[in-house]
């Protein structure tokens, strides 16, 4: 019985002296950060959070099957993350609203900015985002520099009181969408859409953006930038 003691107490130490060596190891020390540039404005995509675009990140320091790492991008086409390990990765920006994107190798020791060029599937162009009388009246156009999958619908997200509007964020009895998916690509592009949108509320802040998606895998949608009115 006394043996089984002892044993039993050094099968513990043990333990515990493993436990130490787990605790001991040293967390994520570095970090990256950086933005998607548009190519058509060559400033930041504008995008959403979450579901706007990750990046992926696979560490090609000891292994080249690595497994991948992923993070959402954020609303303004920036990204950031402070909880990774010092090393050499590839980085690659995915399951956005732009063409594919090269990865790009990035040996990472405390701190790195890396900013990557994107082509987006549409741009929109606002013409006209306004209160007049008891209404929101908006007017844009779509264009494209390349292309790609078939355009399928466009839509103005509207929501009240919060910033954050679009896919993730909208009143539906506010935000109309027009089907393009039966409508030549060619006429989506020559036509100026107009919405007026009714039944506001008096006192309420309303968020406007507008967004356009083609059929692309992840079906994101493409967007302007997001308007404030106060009504």
């Amino acid at each position: 019985m006394k043996k089984r003691s002892i044993l039993a107490c050094m099968l513990f130490a043990l333990g515990m002296i493993s436990c130490g060596d787990i605790d001991n190891m040293d967390g994520p020390n570095a970090a990256i950060a950086g933005s998607l540039i548009d190519e058509t404005t060559n400033k930041p995509i504008i995008s959403e959070q979450p579901n706007g675009f990750r990046i992926k990140m696979v560490e090609t320091s000891w292994s080249e099957s690595a497994t991948p790492e992923y993070f959402w991008g954020k609303a303004d086409g920036t990204f950031k993350n402070t909880k990774i390990f010092s090393a050499t990765y590839d980085v690659q920006p995915v399951e956005g609203a732009f063409f594919p994107v090269e990865p790009v190798s990035v040996t990472i020791k405390k701190s790195e900015n890396i900013d990557f060029k994107v082509t987006p599937y549409l741009s929109i162009h606002p013409k006209k985002v306004e209160i007049i009388g008891d209404a929101i009246e908006v007017e844009w156009n779509i264009s494209r520099t390349k292309v790609g999958d078939k355009i399928l619908d466009t839509r103005v997200f509207v929501v009240h009181d919060n910033p954050n509007v679009g896919t993730n964020y909208f009143t539906t009895a506010l935000s109309p969408m027009v089907d393009l998916s039966s409508v030549p690509d060619e006429v989506v592009l020559s036509t100026t859409y107009k919405q007026t949108i009714t039944g506001l509320t008096k006192g309420k802040t309303y968020y406007v953006k507008i967004g356009a998606r083609t059929n692309n895998s992840s079906k994101r949608y493409n967007f302007a930038e997001t308007v404030k009115l106060e009504y």
